[in-house]
């Protein structure tokens, strides 16, 4: 039952949900996924509890559509950005800048599943391992790896690498002046664990 009487925009389906979207996609990069309420995503978009639990099912339902709509946004920036006659680390050293970019635009909501993954939704924390296993398929694809469990090892070791020095930098405050040398860094660490100078 609504609490308000304030009158309702009448929209289509696919903007009403969109707008629904894009409010929860503010809420959960401002706070950890267990301070948003739909209640307040509902107000942010004009709408209704009950038409977001129409659209999405639930809380969690709505978190995942987050994540994915975050997940999709990011891939389409990585790949418009991506230079395929580059050397394989230089495009690679692209894509760290654009997930840094990524990284800085909402520091809090990509940031609280790695400070406490077990406060994560399952559908949500799925997806990003989905994720992760794309990106060591397109990793092992730009570097030309051949199958091997230490490779395996050592690209799992680097994106945990990432994960760990993003965070530190988000905890910093994600300051400008040390992106590059974070992105060299990184593009040194898989480097490293590759065996390759």
């Amino acid at each position: 039952m609504r609490k308000d009487r304030r009158p309702r925009r009448r929209l289509d389906v696919e903007t009403r949900r969109a707008d629904i979207l894009r409010a929860a996609a503010g809420a959960f990069a401002a706070e950890p996924y267990d301070q948003v309420s739909v209640a307040r995503v509902a107000a942010a978009a004009d709408a209704s509890e009950a038409l977001v639990h129409r659209y999405f099912g639930s809380k969690r339902g709505l978190y995942r559509e987050v994540v994915r709509a975050a997940v999709d946004e990011l891939l389409r920036r990585q790949r418009a950005a991506d230079v395929p006659a580059a050397a394989p680390y230089d495009r690679l050293a692209v894509s760290v800048r654009v997930y840094l970019d990524f990284v800085g635009e909402a520091p809090v909501g990509w940031a609280a599943p790695l400070r406490s993954p077990a406060g994560d939704v399952p559908e949500a924390a799925e997806l990003r391992r989905r994720t992760r296993e794309m990106y060591l398929a397109l990793l092992r694809d730009l570097l030309t790896l051949p199958a091997d469990p230490a490779l395996d090892h050592a690209l799992h070791g680097y994106l945990g690498f990432l994960d760990a020095a993003c965070l530190s930098w988000v905890e910093r405050g994600c300051p400008p002046a040390e992106r590059e040398p974070l992105v060299a860094q990184v593009v040194g660490a898989l480097r490293g664990a590759l065996g390759q100078s």
